[in-house]
């Protein structure tokens, strides 16, 4: 015995007239008709039958698997549920287009063995030998092959028995769900649509198996529609149709206006009643029956109207969420990011159904680049115009492909009318910057007069607008401001100086910039997003780095120095470079002393510190005129203070050899272990001075921990001296009164 669809609670079938009926020999004896017109008193009784279906069921099938939520059943009319043009139109879709079809119902298969360990296929990769089916007055007969698929059959036969694949289509998803199962069992396949399968007997054996499935069904529809054998829910005439097989449930007259309508009556003799109605595809009540609810649910969910409404032209029409662009034959999937550009350009959707969009070629998803089909043309979609590209280089740099575009006939493409020319300017939707495309970049500007400062296209070319998916395939650049342009954030006060090559510079008093030569106006609450390809964070202090060289700003210009003298010196971008005055570009120290006064200060250490004497700025600066740059009292007052600095004592090192010497009244004594500073007690510390200072002082001998200081000898540990009066053949290291003076001697 064959096996039939499992059963639960929900799930009871019941049976109806689809006999296994041999059109030229068989003999129909017995035929009870409906117990009477819509004048009769009880409701009609179900007639016996030899096939089963989910008319009252809400499992096979299951809608939610096919994607749709429907809330209403308004057009649904129980006398007049397909009309016979739509259910015979044996045209309305190629095998191709069953194919595409299902594919687009099963994304992915999931394969393996059922339960009875056969292997699991999708109906879109079923395939199964046909059996050879002689002509008779209802198909014109079938000619088996190996391999068919279902696709194949379905064709084949609705071309054979002149009934639309279409209907056979929803037929097998209402009755076991094969259009959208992703694991359906091979049983399924046997009894598809429940030919010759009661519920109170096996399945009859000549109708198990796909192919004998839909043959037999599309023959029994047209034996149906002949009205010859079956007579009751005969078109013309009022019935009373039964709302479930159980009779308490009632029933309510119908006028059955066509064959078609009958045939799906004899399939399934049951009406849906309000509840069911009400319930879309979900369930109704006791008393509700599905079966040819379903059946109008899918069809006019799937193929359209079941009274054969023409599909609409386009260019843009939807189904359900999905919108697409039909043109020259071809659908393109309009997706959200440039959905509202063809809005603008060509108004709201049309709808349609699934089916008008498998019948069409595949275009993939719609571009807002495109092409006319007939004088080639291609051009940007943008506010409701098309924008012609002057060449597919122009088009690259937007990120089209002159190989690959959305392609409209010419009606269609001129439609919306045509605008500018396409530049390299650009906006971005939802970004107020303005943008160039630079070379593969799409480069952003903050405002006009940065676009400008920097000498790009200028401001009035047209600027297209892209959405900021599109946007997204360039690389991420930094904004590009007014070269030294100073800004604040949106939230925060804080100042910074944005560069070019994404640094956020701080600024922490606007002295700084004024000691450089920057404008101290500030462009306020930039947006967020201007700033978020500036990663590096710096501070900006006295010193800058420019083209290689360090430089002290002061008094709105640079002053080349050796280094930053234990400062951290920013570099800026070349452009903010390029706006900042070189006021000396000499490479020896630098000094500065305030207005008014002598006193003479060098950084050292990340301070400036008072250079003690004549010697030491002699020391300092070696041969040569001295650089000292003179800074507003309140100017040098803001400038980090450190300790005297006196070279002509204490510990020096120069650059040039990096050893550390005691500089001691003009010469220079070389130290060759800290251990020894230990012993004399003085820190391990060294002042920097130029090599040309280094070399100006002469080289006179090793500091040793035995020294002379005011004619008496001392022997030093660890800060500590003791009076000695011989040295024991230990070098002496004779010193300078000022050195001696920072002895702790006893």
């Amino acid at each position: 015995m064959s096996r039939r669809a499992p059963r639960s609670r929900n799930n009871r079938k019941i049976t109806r007239l689809l006999t296994c009926f041999l059109a030229v020999t068989a003999v129909v004896a017995g035929t009870v008709l409906p117990a009477g017109a819509a004048s009769a008193a009880a409701p009609a009784a179900a007639p016996a039958a030899t096939t089963v279906s989910n008319a009252v069921s809400q499992v096979v099938g299951d809608p939610a698997a096919s994607g749709i939520v429907k809330s209403t059943l308004v057009g649904f009319n129980p006398g007049n549920i397909i009309s016979d043009a739509v259910f015979t139109n044996k045209s309305t879709m190629t095998e191709a287009q069953i194919q595409a079809f299902f594919n687009s119902k099963v994304s992915r298969c999931l394969g393996g063995t059922d339960e009875n360990g056969k292997p699991i296929v999708c109906l879109k990769d079923f395939k199964i030998t046909s059996v050879t089916r002689p002509a008779d007055q209802y198909c014109s007969g079938y000619s088996g092959a190996a391999n068919e698929s279902a696709a194949r059959i379905i064709y084949r036969v609705s071309q054979a028995c002149n009934i639309n694949p279409q209907v056979l289509i929803v037929m097998l998803q209402k009755e076991q769900g094969l259009i959208t199962h992703t694991w359906p069992s091979a049983w399924r396949y046997n009894i598809a649509l429940g030919q010759g399968c009661p519920d109170t007997a096996p399945c009859d054996p000549n109708y198990i198996g796909f192919f004998h499935q839909i043959y037999g069904a599309a023959r029994q529809m047209q034996i149906y529609m002949e009205g010859r054998w079956f007579q009751w829910y005969a078109p013309g005439k009022t019935w009373n149709i039964l709302y479930n097989p159980t009779a308490s449930c009632g029933s309510s007259p119908v006028y059955v206006a066509n064959k078609a309508t009958s045939a799906l009556y004899y399939y399934t003799p049951y009406q849906p009643n309000a509840a069911a109605l009400r319930a879309g595809y979900g369930n109704g009540d006791g008393c509700s029956a599905y079966g040819n609810r379903n059946f109008y649910n899918y069809f006019t969910d799937w193929f359209g109207s079941t009274q054969g409404i023409k599909y609409p032209d386009g260019p843009i029409v939807n189904v359900g969420k999905d919108i697409y662009a039909i043109s020259n034959g071809t659908a393109y999937h309009i997706t959200a990011d440039v959905w509202p550009e063809y809005k603008a350009a060509y108004g709201n959707p049309e709808a349609t159904v699934n089916a008008h969009i498998a019948s069409l070629g595949q275009g993939g998803a719609a571009s807002l680049f495109l092409r006319d089909a007939t004088a080639g043309t291609v051009s940007y979609l943008n506010g409701g115009k098309t924008h012609r590209f002057a060449s597919c280089d122009l088009v690259a740099k937007w990120k089209g492909n002159c190989a690959s575009l959305t392609t409209f006939d010419s009606d269609d493409f001129r439609s919306p009318g045509a605008g500018a020319e396409m530049t390299t300017r650009a906006n971005v939707k939802g970004d107020a910057r303005i943008f160039a495309l630079e070379g593969s970049a799409l480069v952003p500007y903050q405002n006009v007069a940065a676009m400008t400062a920097w000498g790009q296209q200028a401001p009035s070319a047209f600027a297209a607008t892209m959405p900021a998916a599109h946007a997204a395939k360039y690389p991420a650049v930094p904004t590009r401001f007014v070269p030294g342009q100073l800004i604040t954030v949106v939230g925060s006060d804080r100042v910074f100086l944005p560069t070019a090559d994404g640094q956020l510079i701080y600024l922490p008093k606007f002295d700084n910039a004024r000691s450089m030569g920057l404008s101290t106006d500030v462009l306020k609450a930039v947006p967020t997003a201007s700033i978020v390809n500036h990663p590096g964070r710096s501070n900006l202090g006295r010193y800058v780095v420019c083209n290689g060289a360090t430089y002290f700003t002061a008094n709105g210009a640079l002053y080349r120095v050796p280094s930053s003298g234990g400062f951290t010196a920013v570099t800026p971008d070349s452009r903010t470079c390029a706006l900042l005055k070189i006021a000396d570009d000499a490479q020896g120290p630098l000094f500065v002393n305030a207005t008014g006064d002598s006193t003479i200060y060098i950084a050292d250490g990340g301070a400036f510190r008072h250079v003690g004497n004549p010697a030491t700025l002699t020391a300092l600066n070696g041969p040569g005129a001295t650089r000292v740059v003179t800074l507003a009292p309140a100017d040098l007052a803001g400038l980090p203070k450190g300790q005297i600095l006196r070279a002509d004592i204490g510990f020096v090192v120069t650059p040039g050899d990096g050893k550390v010497y005691l500089a001691d009244a003009g010469r220079l004594l070389y130290l060759n272990s800290w251990s020894v500073a230990d012993a004399l007690g003085l820190p391990r510390a060294a002042v920097s001075i130029s090599d040309a200072a280094g070399a100006a002082l002469p080289k006179a001998g090793t500091v040793t921990a035995v020294v002379r200081c005011n004619a008496q000898l001392y022997s030093a540990a660890s800060g500590t001296f003791t009076k000695i009066t011989d040295a024991g053949g230990t070098s002496v290291t004779e010193l300078s009164a000022a050195n001696c003076a920072t002895l702790r001697l006893p």
